[in-house]
């Protein structure tokens, strides 16, 4: 008899439950629809990402964002799923990567020619006060600053700046954009990277920075040849923003990978993101970048995450 109690008020409880979802879905309630539930609709697709025999065109950043967290990669590179609009350290990157490249050029500039490069960037911009304006504009100063101390302190050869490469190695392609190639006194060549964000990478995933890696993987490749570049020599994160030092940048370095224990450690690297990029599973990682994820409330790791898709 208790059994049957239990059962029966189960049931009661069940059907009560089906009459106030069923009033709160007429009236049009966000998630009352059982059949829009997550895990209850079937999967939009089942197979893997890219079809058997289209290319996988991958770039450093987009390696080091995969092996951070691939549901993010999947829904923010491959679906179009990006930050809303630009913010304060994108603007202030292009800004001061304006500044670096005139630097780098030419190295004569001095400190009336960045005054003025700066006046024509900030012409171009816009802000939501002439208060906040200013308070950037200071901000960017300091960068450009911190920058351009670093440059003239740099006993390496400039040899490229701003330049894209691309590397074809069958199915997948590796390209992307660096900041400055540069030649050490041994001849190798150092990429460099210039961050203007609030966070330095800390210093025991240097070694490992996905990245640096695949840069330094593109120059074994021949990415950079035509320079006469062929042997990496170490990359490197130029950190001008809040992660830099008080007074001066923080040179954040890679070694070169045959320093490593695994020298081969970024060309298999690359051949995990690929084989998992080209995958039908992308697994959600909780990490320190989720708090600004613009794909936080489609992540199943977090309470607030729904569904991905119909």
């Amino acid at each position: 008899g208790g059994a049957r109690t239990g059962r029966g008020r189960r049931a009661s409880f069940s059907r009560t439950t089906a009459g106030h979802l069923a009033r709160l879905a007429r009236a049009g309630v966000r998630g009352a629809r059982p059949e829009n539930w997550y895990a209850i609709t079937a999967l939009s697709d089942g197979g893997p990402a890219f079809a058997e025999d289209e290319p996988i065109t991958i770039s450093p950043s987009q390696v080091e964002a995969f092996t951070t967290c691939g549901l993010r990669w999947l829904l923010a590179s491959a679906v179009g799923a990006q930050e809303g609009g630009p913010n304060e350290y994108s603007t202030m990157g292009k800004v001061v990567h304006a500044v670096a490249e005139m630097a780098g050029a030419d190295d004569g500039v001095d400190e009336v020619h960045v005054a003025q490069r700066l006046d024509e960037i900030w012409k171009d911009l816009e802000f939501r006060s002439s208060w906040y304006s200013e308070k950037q504009r200071e901000q960017a100063a300091r960068m450009v600053d911190k920058f351009l101390a670093w440059h003239r302190d740099n006993p390496n050869e400039v040899v490229a700046l701003e330049e894209s490469f691309k590397v074809d190695l069958g199915r997948v392609v590796i390209k992307g954009r660096i900041d400055r190639a540069e030649r050490d006194d041994q001849g190798r060549a150092v990429i460099i990277d210039i961050k203007t964000s609030s966070t330095a990478v800390p210093k025991d995933e240097l070694a490992r920075h996905p990245q640096l890696g695949v840069y330094q993987y593109a120059v074994m490749l021949g990415a950079f040849e035509r320079h006469g570049l062929i042997e990496p020599g170490g990359a490197k994160l130029i950190q001008v923003g809040k992660a830099a030092f008080t007074a001066k940048a923080r040179e954040q370095e890679q070694p070169p990978p045959a320093e490593d224990a695994d020298p081969e450690w970024p060309k298999r690297l690359v051949e995990i993101v690929a084989t998992g990029m080209a995958g039908d599973v992308f697994q959600a990682r909780a990490n320190d970048k989720c708090r600004t994820c613009p794909v936080r409330s489609c992540c199943p790791v977090h309470d607030e995450g729904g569904q991905v898709g119909d």
